[in-house]
């Protein structure tokens, strides 16, 4: 239950974006002096006073801080006392939140004299308990003290209260301290995508809000399966089934069954690098999932675009060799998935014959497990889940991850179809990791989801056939592996 809502005052109450867009620069034209740079992009972060110390600094500026404050901020009230109006659906939304008494403050960059005569002129004054400015704390936006000051104001526990924020900047620092966040569109802020992904809501228009969360999303890079029991496919319908909503980079078209790769056909590294990008300045994924990919050239696009992106959960399933025994990754593009891609990932997840070839060393026993473990995780400082699915023992895996070891115990049903399984598991693995669960808890579901994808026992094709995804869709699962959730 939501009992605290703290606001930002620029672009997320009032459309008031459209003053910072010169302002900077009329002011010292206002003083004789010409503009070397975008002050706007410059003073982005900045408090008044900060911004007043670059004009000394920066331009010459004679005039103290004080002095330059109050020049800018008489500049900037005459527009806001004229000129600012409050977002749509902003009155009602905030009487309907103080009549079901949830405590409101305002935490801003703006100086409070303006932000309070613009609250009486527009009638929503009295909806708000105190106004806060970075300049009464002494911090920019950059830290998340003036989050944490409005917490103390409001009295609320912090997962009780929301930040509402129209800057990415803001939005990331409440967000990684720990706050619930709504993000709202502003025009001014290019990076909608990504605050949409990060956001816990998303607010287009206050007239038509509801508390409903973002549904989270993932992207899979992989191959594509003519079959349908592993890569693209099977990704796309694990993350469906876990609730996500699943997006696709296609690093090649397999002509492919149950029993065989007759044929690959790879992307090229532009088209690659175009569906990533497609993907990413839309819809920016809360999780990536990258599974097959045969050549060293599509590897380094990857890494180099997820990189730029600044992805997050990165799981790697390193697909060498598909169920029906063909190799599927070529020579150096093993060494380009060590050197580029696996110093990215969050999380690795080989199989024990992908682990061999990784470490370096020759799997057959436990301990085996734990030194390749270690040897993978230590040299590409990544976490490290070792499926022990490959005849060592009963489907028990092994997590490694910041030099702990971790088994995580599975009951190996006795189903021969399991065309699909890493690709599963590891899908399911970077479905829970964007719900937000941590990497223990997100392999905890994710092998329960695999273990009942098996049970269901459907039976296709002439080879090692697929997995049901859908069973919970037809009823076909056991509860048996649940009480290992978390």
């Amino acid at each position: 239950m939501i009992k605290g809502a703290i606001f930002d005052f620029d672009g997320t109450l009032v459309d008031s974006m459209f003053i910072w867009d010169k302002i900077g620069e009329t002011y010292l034209r206002s003083l004789g002096k010409e503009p070397k740079e975008d002050l706007a992009e410059t003073f982005k972060t900045f408090t008044l006073e900060q911004s007043a110390e670059y004009y000394r600094t920066h331009y010459g500026v004679t005039l103290s801080v004080q002095e330059i404050a109050y020049g800018v901020n008489e500049m900037v009230a005459e527009i806001y006392r004229t000129k600012v109006t409050l977002k749509s659906g902003v009155r009602d939304f905030l009487a309907k939140l103080y009549s079901k008494g949830v405590k409101m403050c305002i935490a801003t960059v703006t100086d409070s004299p303006i932000v309070e005569d613009v609250l009486v002129r527009l009638g929503i004054r009295d909806f708000f308990v105190e106004i806060i400015t970075c300049a009464d704390i002494g911090h920019s936006k950059e830290t998340p003290h003036i989050y944490r000051k409005a917490l103390e104001i409001l009295g609320t526990k912090k997962d009780e209260a929301v930040v509402f924020e129209d800057a990415y900047h803001a939005l990331m620092t409440a967000k990684n301290d720990g706050f619930k966040v709504a993000a709202v569109k502003d025009t001014h802020e290019p990076r909608q995508a990504f605050m949409r992904a990060i956001a816990d809501y998303y607010v287009s228009d206050y007239s038509t809000f509801g508390w409903m969360k973002t549904m989270k999303t993932a992207l899979t890079i992989a191959g594509s399966d003519s079959c349908g029991g592993a890569g693209i496919q099977a990704d796309i319908k694990t993350m469906t089934m876990n609730g996500l909503y699943a997006m696709s980079a296609i690093t090649a078209m397999t002509a492919q069954n149950t029993a065989m790769v007759s044929s690959i056909e790879e992307s090229t590294p532009e088209f690659l690098k175009e569906q990533i990008d497609a993907v990413f300045e839309d819809i920016y994924p809360n999780a990536v999932k990258v599974g097959m990919v045969s050549s060293s050239k599509l590897i380094h696009v990857i890494a180099e675009r997820l990189t730029h992106y600044k992805a997050k959960n990165i799981v790697v399933d390193p697909v060498m060799v598909a169920t029906s025994g063909s190799t599927l990754m070529k020579t150096e593009a093993v060494t380009a998935l060590i050197s580029e891609l696996l110093p990215i990932a969050t999380l690795v997840t080989p199989n024990i014959p992908e682990a061999e070839v990784l470490s370096g060393m020759t799997v057959q026993t436990k301990e085996d497990m734990e030194k390749a473990a270690k040897i993978i995780g230590d040299a590409y400082d990544c976490a490290v889940l070792l499926k022990g699915g490959h005849c060592i023992n009963d489907a028990n895996d092994l997590l490694y991850a910041n030099g702990i070891y971790k088994w995580f115990s599975g009951k190996r049903i006795d189903n021969p179809n399991t065309h699909g399984t890493g690709c599963t598991l590891s899908s399911a693995i970077a479905s829970n990791l964007a719900k937000g669960y941590d990497l223990e808890a997100s392999i905890w579901r994710a092998k329960s989801y695999i273990s009942d994808a098996l049970a269901a026992m459907l039976d296709l094709g002439a080879g090692s056939g697929p997995m049901n995804h859908a069973f919970a869709l037809t009823g076909k699962y056991s509860e048996s592996n649940h009480e290992n959730e978390r």
